[in-house]
């Protein structure tokens, strides 16, 4: 069986000793589902795949959804994301990949959000460009009790694009903009495996809390921001070609750092998994 071995850090954990081959098979199905519940991040090592060897070993984690933009599908296997974010200096690099700097959560403008996504590196830039993860379950925990009693049971709209977000998301053509209307989230999330509450935070989607006005909603958002924003909270990956990382998206948000090399090649596969609705 693989060894998970725990990040001395606040989240993540990585498997070792993985067949990817045998990643469906019931008992290291279990166990890597046990460990990305408990560590809410896992980075598996190994060579790079073809997207659909990638959409085969996704399936250990549930079933693959597709995204919204139909424009990154992978073709024949519209499972696969094809997530391109080298840096152009005519200034051509894909919005998505400027978006990413900011700390966000995936997919919590649909109603059922994914439960994970599961990103692998297939052609990595010669240094920088580390994915940073938080801890949203030890974010809710630091904060003050009055403010844990205060935000616990309150819900917030969630949506595709919003004015407090720093940039503006890739179009959407009218039928994407049609699966895409307005939702409301808990604020405060319960994750369904382990129990634990999360804050369920995301600066790129996240509008307004529901009955507070639009300043003291901000206010407010602000101050959770800012707690998230803690180093306590986080571990960064540096990539190396051929990782799989598979991150919780009900107990964590993450960000790229855009210090990489332009011209090199950023190129990733990925997959979101099928989730629950939020409560």
């Amino acid at each position: 069986m693989p060894e998970v071995i725990p990040n001395k850090a606040a989240l993540g954990a990585r498997i070792e000793g993985l067949d990817r081959d045998a990643a469906n098979r019931p008992e290291v199905a279990a166990l890597l589902n046990q460990a990305l519940a408990e560590h809410l991040l896992v980075v598996i090592p190994g060579d790079p795949m073809t997207p659909e060897q990638t959409r085969e070993f996704s399936k250990a984690f549930g079933q693959p959804q597709k995204q919204l933009l139909r424009y990154k599908r992978s073709g024949a296997v519209p499972d696969v994301s094809v997530m391109v974010s080298t840096l152009m200096a005519d200034g051509t690099t894909d919005k998505t990949a400027i978006r990413a700097e900011d700390w966000h959560t995936d997919d919590s403008y649909f109603a059922v959000p994914a439960k994970a996504t599961l990103l692998h590196g297939i052609e990595i830039p010669s240094r920088g460009g580390a994915t940073w993860f938080c801890n949203m379950h030890s974010v809710f925990e630091a904060l003050p009790e009055a403010t844990r009693k205060r935000i616990d049971g309150l819900k917030a709209v969630h949506g595709y694009d919003t004015p407090r977000a720093r940039n503006r998301p890739s179009p959407r053509t009218p039928e994407e903009i049609a699966e895409t209307p307005d939702v409301e989230h808990p604020l405060v999330r319960t994750h369904p495996v382990t129990g634990r509450k999360g804050l369920y935070l995301n600066p790129n989607r996240l509008d307004r809390i529901v009955g507070l006005e639009r300043a003291e909603s901000d206010a407010l958002l602000d101050e959770l921001a800012d707690e998230a924003r803690k180093p306590q909270h986080h571990f960064g990956h540096v990539w190396a070609r051929g990782d799989i990382v598979v991150w919780d998206n009900r107990a964590t948000m993450h960000r790229v750092v855009i210090d990489y090399p332009e011209g090199e090649p950023r190129i990733m596969h990925r997959v979101l998994i099928e989730g629950d609705r939020p409560y």
